[in-house]
């Protein structure tokens, strides 16, 4: 089955690496098209901020895995700055949402 891309509030500032976030949901759809799945759904950029976010599913493809979704700053991809794991996609649309307001992350500008 086809899947568009899960539409996203994103604010300007923001630059789109790469984009497989589909509409596909676990809970909806079911198991069958795991491959919707993996550790690379989405990743956005903000060059002013020097903050990346990115989502990924984990373990690739695995009924039992869940979101991972980061704000890392500077590439430190070892202490992210905000971590949330879930297997809500509406939690993570939400989050993501949020993470890319600047009233949110402008707490991390001047690090």
């Amino acid at each position: 089955m086809y899947y568009e891309l899960q539409p996203l509030r994103i604010q300007a500032g923001w630059k789109i690496e790469y984009n497989n976030f589909t509409e596909y949901d676990i809970g909806i759809h079911g198991p069958n098209d795991l491959f919707e799945l993996n550790e690379d759904l989405l990743r956005l950029h903000n060059e002013k901020a020097n903050l990346i976010i990115d989502l990924g599913w984990y373990p690739n493809h695995d009924i039992n895995g869940k979101y991972l979704l980061l704000l890392v700053k500077d590439y430190n991809w070892d202490c992210p700055l905000e971590q949330m794991t879930t297997i809500s996609k509406n939690e993570i649309i939400v989050c993501i949402e949020k993470w890319v307001c600047h009233g949110f992350f402008a707490k991390y500008c001047n690090r």
